[in-house]
């Protein structure tokens, strides 16, 4: 009887064991005896492209953000005070874009990276690498990835040489529980990364096509972690697989296999959609946009039964942080961070004696593009300098130049390369250029125009016939069968925006490199400041003509 009365409790014990088990998984006593199906929520919330959004920028930045992640605080803050326990993932570019960036990626380069603080601060869960965030260099994002309590995540870089060659430089995935649901998520960057930036900066690196190598890494997480959702996380737009490497979020979303949630970015647009694959899957697709102005939610709705997903459905919305006020208890934290990066701000470089405004750069010459063509053509003693407009908003004051006012006039980390072209090449690049100019067809930072020759542009003239070279604008001939050297930021030596193969006719890997100088912005408070005081106009070597 005894015997028997132990062998009773045994089994009782094993069975509470079970059902224990079985509730903190979060399946419930019907899911394990096979009973009725249990039913949950997991949310997803994403931001992306925030540029250094990390306080509003009226107090640091010249260009005011009206968003930040201090109203991400706020919101999330809210959102928990609900009970919910988002998880929370970053699709990169955020080391990279104003002041605040900048000083923790250069000046202050012992403490914790401001970025990672935030992360941490908010209780993330995953970041992607983006393009912008490899564009400071090894130095830079190495230290980023260190400092980060969660993992950075990119599947595609993979290492060229030493030990981890053919192994992914980056986690590829991370697995987060919520609910007793196991989530994986997957994480890729921007494979133009070789084209855009110089190779010093991915050294050890290639990016590979994440259409390419998705499915692979989808599958093998599949079959090894057994996750319930599967969340493809990438810097990368909105494309439908025509747009070429820049832009496949689309195109991921429809033809792969096994992938529940897609969060994209790069492009700062905005958006959300469910999208359906060739196998009758439904797949959620998300952008937040960019510079905290959104936090991308997605609530996916889950039936649970034996362990497996038998249904899935998503509730996807896009939640404006303007209606989110800063948190409070985020700008008490993060005021002495703030404090430093203020004072960096303002440090004074220089003055100018008359003002720069960024909203006439896409309509011909300007002071602001000018300025920055007489700091190529100085720093490298180039013959011709190419440059475009960076921003189309703003404008810097006369007086007083600060350290803020060389954020809104270059915001890219990209340095400078003096290389060899011939007059060829010249003219049939500035044709590629100006036919997107005229057409207004592409982003104006891809709109180059030159110093260094004299030249006229029709607007109504054919691609090809164009633009009119005259001479060098020191009064020598300009020759299609000369070679000149020419002054380019490292992003279009590069490659980035095509204009120079798809004009010019040069593959980057070709192209001859004359020298290389350190980050044009450096180098433009270089030069304001051994002036002391400038009076800027814009250039008369070139205008636009019918």
């Amino acid at each position: 009887m005894k015997e028997r009365l132990n062998s009773f409790l045994r089994a009782a014990i094993i069975i509470i064991c079970i059902i224990a088990a079985g509730f903190a998984a979060g399946y419930g006593i019907g899911m394990l005896l096979g009973g009725k199906s249990s039913e949950c929520t997991v949310t997803l919330c994403q931001t992306t492209d925030t540029h250094g959004a990390y306080f509003d920028s009226l107090y640091v930045d010249g260009e005011a953000n009206e968003t930040s992640f201090a109203n991400v605080a706020s919101y999330l803050k809210a959102l928990r005070s609900e009970g919910e326990d988002p998880i929370l993932i970053d699709c990169g570019d955020i080391i990279q874009g104003d002041n605040a960036s900048y000083f923790y990626n250069f000046v202050d380069t012992t403490d914790r990276h401001l970025a990672a603080e935030i992360l941490d601060y908010l209780d993330y869960d995953v970041a992607v690498v983006g393009n912008h965030d490899v564009e400071p260099g090894h130095p830079v994002y190495d230290r980023y990835s260190r400092d980060l309590n969660m993992p950075l995540l990119a599947a595609n870089a993979i290492c060229t040489g030493g030990k981890d060659e053919g192994k992914s430089y980056f986690p590829e995935y991370a697995i987060v529980k919520r609910n007793g649901v196991k989530v994986a998520v997957i994480g890729m960057t921007n494979a133009n990364i070789s084209q855009w930036l110089p190779a010093e900066n991915w050294a050890g690196l290639e990016f590979q096509d994440i259409s390419t190598i998705a499915q692979e890494v989808i599958d093998k997480v599949r079959r090894k972690e057994k996750p319930h959702i599967v969340v493809l996380a990438v810097h990368s737009g909105a494309g439908n697989g025509e747009d070429g490497l820049e832009n496949e979020a689309i195109y991921l979303a429809e033809s792969l296999k096994g992938v529940d949630v897609v969060l994209y970015g790069h492009d700062h647009q905005a958006g959300m959609q469910v999208v359906e694959t060739s196998d009758g899957r439904k797949v959620s697709v998300l952008n937040a946009g960019t510079k905290n102005e959104n936090v991308a939610r997605c609530d996916i709705h889950l039936t649970l039964k034996h362990g497996k997903v038998k249904d899935i459905s998503f509730e996807n919305s896009l939640i404006p942080m303007e209606g989110y006020n800063p948190d409070s208890d985020y700008c008490t934290f993060f005021k002495p961070m703030y404090a430093k990066v203020r004072e960096f701000a303002g440090t004074k470089v220089g003055s100018l004696s008359g003002g720069l405004d960024f909203s006439v750069c896409v309509d011909g010459p300007s002071a602001a593009l000018s300025l920055i063509h007489a700091v190529q053509l100085d720093a490298t003693g180039a013959d011709i300098s190419f440059s475009s407009p960076l921003t189309t908003k703003g404008n810097v004051d006369p007086g007083v130049v600060t350290f803020r006012d060389l954020v809104k006039l270059y915001r890219f980390e990209n340095t400078l390369n003096k290389v060899s072209m011939t007059g060829r090449q010249i003219k049939d690049y500035l044709e590629y250029s100006y036919d997107h100019w005229v057409r207004n067809d592409g982003p104006y930072y891809n709109f180059d125009s030159a110093e260094g020759i004299d030249y006229e542009v029709s607007r109504s003239a054919a691609y090809g016939e164009r633009v009119h070279i005259f001479s060098m604008s020191d009064g020598r001939p300009f020759s299609y069968d000369e070679t000149y050297s020419v002054a380019m930021n490292s992003y279009r030596s590069s490659g980035g925006g095509d204009i120079l193969e798809k004009g010019a006719g040069i593959v980057p890997s070709d192209l001859e490199i004359l020298g290389s100088y350190k980050d044009i912005r450096s180098l433009v408070r270089d030069y304001i400041s051994q002036r002391g005081n400038l009076s800027p106009e814009a250039a008369s070597n070139w205008k636009f003509v019918k």
